[in-house]
């Protein structure tokens, strides 16, 4: 089972004055981990959020932090999966100690940082998983304190539910205190309670279509790599899930497929950046469901097309609601396409979140293979800041599909988030045909403009693997991807080549290519383009 009773020595612990719980089951962590960061860990290195500090000897909770990110990731505890997947005496006592260290600092709640809710959730999350690792050959004093501990999160985050933010904080916090009431004895009125929140939470955040209300695609990887423990904790206890939670799964693992390029990245819209494939692998291999990806996720506000080995997704939908649209981006009508291993167009995607230079520029519409009017975003941000919500922009946007016959399928589009501003409409068509070898489209802005002399640009971000080399003509690129395979682009108007970036919280940033087009409202016609394959 994935699921590991406590038992042997931790089993048999008893806990000595400090009340009846016992520890009863440590639900996995199906995060990836890296056994060699257990040695880097007892050398005293520990490297967060892109700083590597050296503890020489003192206690890394003694460490002035580097970063408010930095302390955030120490204190959440995640790192200590790399321990356990040391699997050696030296780091089961490592991490035993360093368990035991924190909780005798902070035997009383103190410090905005450790005890955030987000923070408490993700640390008692771990702590539960990490269980027997710490709790190998542990005193009665440490498993009573370590129990103790876990109770206390619970309650905090009890209390916090209604004040923590909206959207994921809250589902994190709720499945947190559901796996603490389901791990320990005679925690049953606990677990129910946070188990209803859950549900309550599901009901509210996963759309008719399994996509999240941020719009965002990897807030399903997220949810459901702590959904799947807080089932597996159900059925080890013998419960049985939910509707509400097994319907949530059931919608929720077809559009983790539906967001997923062939190489196993996620499409970069709404603050997805590049994903550990490992872990989207791991969730994938749980799919009972083994359900096809719709065409159309009409609730979410996206568009797929396959053509044999080709893959088009777009971006059919506005922003979500201003609470939650703090990492949302201003990509409407932008779209990725991959062919086979191969991506060829994306967006820009999303930083880690201590580079708030690039998250601020990376949520621009410039960041997104689409067309920018006068130079501007279709959204509107309540402030210069990175985590600025959005506070307007396209409120219709239309998608309609047609299957000429052909083979082929064409997406008529359109959004008005540029109609207050400067009275008009940007309409899109894309069509995939020719088994998957051509992708071609239309760009144009309709309407009375409210201004004169406006003009729009047409971006086409490049993967950074991909490769550019110049034609005979000016209105034409060839476009060379790994394994020689070479797309040529070809539009109505000059093809300016510049730089952009690939931008991505696991891989860090990588330098690529942009090809840009430029035409005026004014002009007579629409911007057209085509990307065929020639070899």
């Amino acid at each position: 089972m994935r699921l590991g009773a406590v038992s042997g020595p931790i089993g048999r612990l008893r806990m000595s004055g400090g009340g009846r719980s016992q520890l009863l089951i440590a639900p996995p962590d199906l995060r990836t981990a890296d056994p060699t960061v257990a040695a880097e860990i007892y050398s005293g290195r520990f490297a967060f959020a892109g700083h590597v500090v050296e503890v020489s000897g003192r206690s890394p909770f003694d460490i002035g932090p580097p970063s408010e990110d930095w302390l955030r990731e120490l204190h959440s505890f995640g790192w200590l999966r790399h321990l356990r997947a040391a699997d050696t005496p030296l780091a089961r006592s490592n991490a035993r100690t360093l368990v035991e260290d924190w909780l005798l600092r902070h035997a009383r709640v103190g410090g905005e940082v450790v005890w955030d809710s987000d923070v408490m959730a993700r640390r008692a999350l771990s702590l539960l998983a990490q269980s027997p690792l710490i709790l190998h050959d542990a005193s009665h004093d440490l498993y009573r304190d370590f129990v103790r501990s876990l109770l206390r999160h619970s309650s905090m985050l009890r209390s916090a539910t209604g004040t923590s933010e909206p959207g994921l904080p809250r589902l994190n916090a709720a499945i947190a205190v559901a796996l603490t009431g389901l791990s320990l004895s005679q925690q049953e009125r606990l677990a129910r309670s946070a188990l209803d929140r859950v549900d309550a939470e599901l009901t509210s955040q996963i759309l008719p279509d399994g996509g999240h209300i941020s719009r965002k695609p990897t807030a399903l990887v997220d949810i459901l790599i702590d959904l799947l423990p807080l089932r597996q904790a159900l059925i080890s206890r013998g419960l049985v899930p939910s509707e509400t939670l097994m319907n949530a799964m059931d919608r929720m693992m077809p559009m983790l497929r539906f967001f997923r390029h062939s190489d196993g990245a996620f499409a970069h819209f709404n603050g997805a950046a590049s994903s550990a494939g490992g872990l989207v692998a791991t969730l994938v291999s749980y799919d009972e469901t083994l359900g096809k990806p719709a065409a159309s996720a009409a609730y979410s506000g996206y568009e797929r097309v396959d053509a044999d080995q080709s893959l088009l997704i777009v971006d059919a939908g506005g922003p979500p609601p201003i609470a939650l649209s703090s990492e949302a981006h201003a990509g409407t009508l932008s779209f990725e396409f991959s062919c086979g291993m191969n991506r060829i167009i994306i967006n820009c995607g999303a930083p880690a979140a201590r580079h708030e230079n690039l998250r601020r520029a990376a949520r621009t519409t410039a960041a997104h293979s689409t067309a920018t009017l006068a130079e501007q975003s279709s959204c509107r941000f309540s402030s210069p800041a990175a985590n600025a919500q959005i506070v307007s922009g396209p409120r219709s946007v239309a998608a309609h599909r047609q299957s000429p016959g052909d083979g082929s399928t064409i997406l008529h589009l359109s959004h008005d988030g540029y109609a207050r501003r400067f009275g008009l409409v940007h309409e899109r068509n894309l069509r995939l045909g020719n088994g998957g070898h051509l992708l071609e489209g239309m760009d144009r802005f309709t309407g009375q403009p409210s201004k004169g002399n406006l003009s729009f640009v047409t971006r086409f971000h490049l993967h950074h693997a991909v490769s550019v080399h110049a034609t005979d003509q000016p209105t034409a690129l060839d476009l060379r991807l790994p394994g020689d395979s070479v797309w040529r682009f070809e539009a109505n108007c000059p093809v300016e080549l510049e730089e952009s970036v690939h931008l991505s919280d696991v891989f860090g940033s990588r330098s690529s290519y942009q090809l840009v087009l430029a035409s005026g409202i004014d002009s007579d016609a629409p911007v057209k383009w085509r990307l065929t394959r020639r070899s």
